[in-house]
């Protein structure tokens, strides 16, 4: 849910739930005043529910006097006939009130309503034939009235008067506390709300402040550790990245001063002995050592022999180091494997003459791969010669097999040589690893010939792997991408024949 949405939802429920809050809060308001206000409850009672019911008795029991006013006057001045109506009328707290010129001849006197100020209807000529109200003090009523003449021809009033005081009290005592509770509840209401969505916003940017703060220290394992499906769990998504490619990039650079630093370490032994052993030579050839021909010559090979494994080093750190920087270009074309592949074997054959070099190709004659043949010439050359370097045994045999699994095509090197321990199968593509076995001065070595070579296999979208055996050979692999062969004859004859 976004902030936009969030905000609306607030800004709703600060308006919705005050009024909820407040309509409940006048409920219970409501009930608790109607234990204390025993007469108002009684005066509006609606017996059996039907409101057709409401004041029937009273409305009667009015308009029977009414009549008898206009009809029996003098027997309005008749106090127990006056009582008899006082018990209908006085339930509902409705006072009788009979006046003969200005004097208050007769009346009913209910306790509730013995404060009445009757001598007011009595003297104020203002309230004949009408409603009002009149009060005093703390009481108050409303009343009715209506004017007939006795039988001796003296001018009368019939009033019927109703205590509101129970009302007025509600009234005077609720109010101000109606407001006060909706005044409450909605600032209530609103700081609740206001604190729940500061305390949603305002939280996961604390921790924001404080996981940037830990990476201007220099600490960048601090996580944010906010998850949220909206805008700040966007941006705390967006930072988290960011932190973490931060993080990456540094543990590269790292790596790579690390790298640098081995790097300039091998270069530096790798140099040191061939040039030692041609400043041994030049010295001795110096200090008149060489005395004969044979010898002389003996040293001069010697010198060109370790000047030549220097400038072998030199152009593969050269290769290794474009290779790395992507600044050699590769011009990729279809190669046919089986082709490609038997003059690998044919041409390295004349070279390595005391090795058996066999061919296992389990493919069609027509498979092509998208390969640069020069730079995969290089991959041959480096792995054919680390197998011939290390064989150990009389009868040295190499078998090159290819086989096509899905979309590429697999390749492998396989020797019968001494092989490499367990522990150093994971390393052996690494830049100037070698293993112990190998540190031979007999058998030199830079040690990135293998880490050339899976440069130029990723290079080609391929894989590369290695399985050995002590003193049983070792076998080297690698993948190259199968290409769409667009000549249509040749799809037409693929099912000719295998390699």
């Amino acid at each position: 849910m976004s902030i936009r949405v969030k905000l609306i939802i607030s800004y709703v429920l600060m308006t919705i739930i005050p009024i909820g809050l407040f309509v409940l809060f006048l409920h219970l308001l409501f009930h608790l005043f109607l234990n204390n206000i025993e007469e108002m409850k009684d005066f509006y009672q609606v017996e059996d529910g039907a409101v057709e019911a409401f004041f029937y008795e009273e409305l009667a029991a009015i308009t029977e006097l009414k009549q008898v006013a206009l009809t029996d006057s003098n027997n309005l001045l008749d106090e127990s006939f006056i009582e008899q109506y006082e018990n209908v009328l006085g339930h509902r707290q409705i006072a009788i009130i009979v006046r003969k010129d200005d004097q208050v001849v007769g009346r009913s006197s209910p306790e509730s309503l013995s404060l009445l100020p009757a001598h007011q209807l009595a003297v104020n000529q203002e309230y004949t034939n009408h409603q009002g109200h009149i009060g005093e003090g703390d009481q108050s009523w409303l009343f009715t009235g209506t004017d007939f003449y006795f039988d001796d021809g003296s001018k009368g009033s019939l009033f019927f008067t109703l205590d509101v005081e129970p009302v007025d009290s509600l009234l005077t005592n609720v109010i101000p506390l109606v407001l006060a509770g909706f005044v409450v509840v909605f600032l209530l209401t609103n700081a609740l709300i206001t604190y729940v969505i500061s305390k949603h916003l305002i939280k996961p940017l604390k921790k924001l402040n404080v996981s940037a703060g830990e990476i201007a220290n220099g600490n960048l394992n601090q996580e944010t550790g906010i998850v949220r499906n909206d805008e700040i769990g966007n941006l705390a998504m967006t930072f988290e990245d960011m932190r973490l490619k931060l993080k990456k990039s540094i543990e590269i650079q790292e790596k790579y001063e690390t790298n640098r630093k081995e790097l300039i370490n091998n270069i530096s032994h790798d140099l040191k002995t061939p040039i030692t052993s041609i400043k041994g030579h030049v010295q001795g050839i110096m200090d008149g050592v060489a005395q004969d021909q044979n010898k002389l010559e003996k040293y001069v090979q010697v010198i060109h022999l370790k000047a030549s494994e220097m400038d072998k080093l030199i152009d593969e750190l050269l290769l290794f180091s474009k290779l790395d920087l992507n600044s050699i270009p590769f011009h990729f074309e279809n190669v046919n494997v089986c082709d490609y592949m038997n003059d690998i074997i044919e041409a390295f054959q004349d070279e390595y003459e005391d090795v058996k070099i066999y061919a296992d190709l389990n493919i069609h004659s027509k498979t092509h791969v998208m390969a640069d043949r020069a730079q995969l010439y290089k991959v041959f050359a480096n792995l054919l010669a680390n197998s011939v370097k290390f064989m150990n045994k009389d009868s040295k045999e190499i078998i090159l097999s290819a086989s096509v699994q899905e979309k590429f095509v697999k390749i492998a090197i396989s020797d019968n040589g001494q092989g490499i321990e367990e522990q150093d199968l994971p390393f052996v593509f690494d830049r100037f690893f070698r293993a112990e076995a190998s540190r031979s001065s007999e058998r030199g070595g830079s040690g990135i010939g293998l880490a050339i070579v899976k440069q130029i296999i990723k290079a080609h979208h391929g894989t590369m792997g290695i399985d050995s055996k002590v003193n049983q050979g070792t076998t080297i692999h690698f993948t190259l991408p199968v290409a769409d062969v667009n000549d249509k004859r040749e799809r037409q004859d693929e099912t000719d024949t295998d390699c």
